[in-house]
């Protein structure tokens, strides 16, 4: 990979979920449209992985705004494996 490719990838990993959804549809955008790619947006798997993102972003609604995924499974895991002696 090169030097420009990491940093994209750096600044990229430092984007929130609906920031990189953005970039996604910025790129796919300004790339040319090729026939296998179209069949790819089309496909059950895509069609999926979208209803997937759209109850993940009705999911988050409810949560804290403080809320940390990896310090939950973190403490969920020291609750719960701790103990073994």
């Amino acid at each position: 990979m090169s030097v420009l490719q990491e940093q994209a990838v750096q600044m990229i990993r430092g984007l929130s979920d609906d920031n990189v959804s953005f970039l996604i549809e910025v790129i796919q955008r300004l790339m040319p449209q090729k026939s296998h790619a179209k069949d790819f947006d089309n496909s059950e798997g895509m069609r999926a992985f979208a209803d997937l993102e759209k109850a993940r972003n009705e999911i988050c609604q409810y949560l804290p705004e403080d809320f940390d995924p990896d310090r939950e499974l973190e403490e969920a895991r020291k609750e719960r494996y701790d103990r073994i002696d």
